[in-house]
Parts: C-alpha cells; structure tokens; sequence
C-alpha cells in the first residue's frame, strides 16, 4: 500500500523512492523461494516440480497480473483497487506456503521411504 500511496503522490522524489525501494521488498521475498520450491519436492522428481509449478504460477498469476491491475484502475480510478488484489493473492501465497509440510526434520537429499542408518525418510 506503501508502494502505491508514494506513486500515487505524482512528487517525482517521491516515486523515485517507491521504485528504489520495491526491489528490496521484492529481493526478501525472492530469495529464500528457491530454497522453499526445491524443499517441496523429492528428489526424483525435485527439478521438474520446481520447474513446472514455477513457470504454471507465472503464466497462471504473473502473466495477468498486470491486465487484471490495468482493469481494476479502470473501473475503480483509484490504486487502493490493486492494493486489494495484491493483497488477496498474497494471502491466497501465504495460505499455500502454510499447507506445504513441513521438512525441517527430513533429509531432502532421500527418496520417500529410503533410509539412512535407523532412520527412515517419513512423508512429509
């Protein structure tokens, strides 16, 4: 909201400082997301998952993000409309990410089922 409210201020400096300032918000979030997409996935199949739901999700969410934003400017004339969309799909990411399982105590580098020594590779 932060982000817009400085666009929307039209003072030069201002959306200077919105645009110097979104890559590190979006850079907190970028990086530990490779680690999150690789940890879903066993490693038989870790590539291909990564790859497939990563390039699903841009072409599924990122790719009519900006139409969608272009259309609710539109109709509503006011950011606050797109604020209230980014804000929807970051709880519909946070709600995914909340019912991934949790792999903290599982060795990612075993198959499901493939021990090492007593201990057993669980489902997670």
């Amino acid at each position: 909201m932060a982000y817009f409210a400085l666009l929307d201020s039209r003072v030069p400096g201002l959306v200077l400082l919105a645009i110097v300032l979104a890559p590190v918000v979006h850079d907190i979030q970028y990086g530990p997301q490779a680690a999150l997409i690789a940890e879903a996935f066993p490693p038989r199949v870790r590539y291909s998952g990564a790859s497939l739901g990563y390039h699903l999700a841009s072409i599924t969410a990122g790719g009519p993000a900006p139409i969608i934003a272009a259309y609710l400017l539109g109709q509503f004339r006011t950011s606050l409309a797109i604020v209230a969309y980014i804000v929807v799909c970051a709880l519909i990411s946070l709600w995914s990410a909340a019912v991934l399982p949790d792999r903290r105590h599982v060795d990612i580098d075993l198959e499901v089922g493939e021990t090492v020594g007593r201990r057993a590779v669980a489902r997670a």
